[in-house]
């Protein structure tokens, strides 16, 4: 049995990337969530966040702990092998969206906007494919889109946004009448139009595919 020792991440947990066979990823930080930094009074120290590549083990922090510094959980783009990565800022109270594309250990700032613009940040996110800032009304079921578009669209009753993809959104929805179910709902990402409802639920697979779990 091979085992690989990872000194000094006894407090790192890695977490599979979803949609990657090759990569996991683990955040340090004493919160779990950018709107309790506040909570910290100007002295949160930082989030590290690391990225595993398997099954090298080779270890990546492409970006620097920074105090006051909050780092959300990486998400990943088949495509180009590249990684996208909310940061907020508390020192300059901006929000960030970065790129970083491992084969060339790069790291590039996609936008920069104002706390303001973001709100409370609860359920602000970002989705695929391309890299796209959104945040997620719960209460009144909507979504609205912040970078590299603005708009908003208003979905139903407990249906939210997954991914979208050739200028469609794909989204979930979750139905009890009484037994749990679940639709896929397709729409148009320029007006959000629905195009096609089904039953079932998606799964993004690491090759870029997508696979249709139906009845």
């Amino acid at each position: 049995m091979d085992i690989k020792i990872f000194k000094g991440f006894e407090d790192i947990y890695p977490e599979k990337v979803d949609q990657s066979d090759s990569w996991y990823y683990g955040r340090w930080t004493p919160c779990s969530e950018a709107y309790e930094v506040p909570d910290f009074e100007n002295k949160y120290p930082g989030t590290r966040l690391y990225f595993i590549e398997y099954p090298s083990g080779k270890v990546l922090e492409p970006i620097k702990q920074e105090k006051n510094v909050f780092l959300e959980r990486p998400i990943y783009e088949s495509k180009d092998n590249s990684f996208g990565i909310i940061l907020y800022d508390f020192n300059k109270e901006v929000i960030q969206v970065l790129i970083f594309k491992p084969e060339c250990s790069s790291v590039k700032v996609l936008t920069e906007m104002p706390f303001s613009k973001v709100g409370d940040m609860i359920n602000v996110r970002l989705v695929t494919s391309p890299f796209t800032l959104v945040k997620h009304d719960v209460q009144g079921d909507a979504v609205d889109f912040l970078w590299p578009k603005e708009m908003h669209i208003q979905l139903e009753e407990n249906e939210s946004l997954h991914f979208q993809n050739d200028g469609k959104l794909y989204t979930s929805k979750w139905i009890e009448d009484p037994d749990y179910r679940e639709e896929i709902i397709i729409r148009t990402a320029e007006t959000g139009e629905i195009l096609e409802r089904s039953p079932g639920y998606l799964r993004r697979m690491a090759d870029g595919s997508v696979w249709k779990m139906t009845r």
